[in-house]
């Protein structure tokens, strides 16, 4: 089955068997789909014509000149449609890319979405630091357990690269890591880097024993102290 029988099996020309085949043909072929449509026009045009009036005298140009310009039209707004529907596709395919890009630029900080020390920062105890000569401030949220004491830090204004822990300090004036990190470059909590640290751990230390908790750099600098 050919193409060109589009026109054949829109006038009616063709016989049963052949319009059989070329319906199964169709439903394959949007192009040949779109022409009957436009073939089916002309088959109105010239209904109840018999072929034999037709062989004495040349087509009637103006009717000639009505189905040229017809299909030419039809040509004309499958070419805008397909360009229509490439430039649609072409705007979704560009806004899930922005969509994406977007997504992943203005993530969170995955420091700083932290569930159990998120957590325990909004449900425990918490005592906040700051320390006006290294600009360090934060939040320290705490809960008893069978344990010891479960720790929360939310830290900002800190500048790396450095290394640091959080101390837990008893009255007895024994000391215990709570948790160790490393701040890169650009830091947290600072100007271009806005969102805090936020991390825990926990001390062997009951809470009704702790006396303070220090944030210290791995050469022993103190970043910040807070009592509790």
């Amino acid at each position: 089955m050919r193409h060109e029988d589009v026109a054949a099996y829109a006038l009616g020309l063709l016989d049963e068997g052949e319009r059989t085949e070329f319906e199964h043909h169709l439903r394959g072929c949007d192009s040949c789909a779109d022409e009957v449509g436009a073939f089916a026009a002309m088959g109105e045009l010239i209904k109840g014509v018999h072929p034999d009036d037709l062989l004495p005298n040349p087509p009637d140009p103006q009717v000639e000149s009505l189905l040229v310009r017809r299909a030419a039209t039809e040509r004309r707004r499958r070419r805008i449609h397909r360009t229509f529907m490439s430039a649609a596709a072409c705007l979704v395919v560009a806004a899930g890319v922005f969509l994406a890009v977007s997504s992943m630029t203005s993530a969170p900080n995955p420091d700083s979405v932290h569930g159990p020390a998120r957590d325990l920062l909004l449900t425990g105890r918490t005592y906040a630091l700051s320390d006006s000569a290294t600009g360090v401030s934060g939040v320290v949220g705490l809960e008893d357990k069978g344990w010891g004491t479960h720790v929360a830090l939310e830290l900002k204004g800190v500048k790396g690269p450095l290394q640091c822990r959080l101390l837990a300090v008893g009255d007895d004036g024994r000391s215990e890591v709570v948790a160790s990190w490393g701040v890169p470059a650009k830091g947290y909590g600072v100007a271009g880097s806005p969102d805090p640290l936020v991390l825990h751990g926990g001390t062997s230390l009951p809470q009704s024993d702790l006396n303070h908790f220090t944030i210290e750099t791995f050469d022993g600098r103190t970043l910040g102290t807070v009592a509790v």
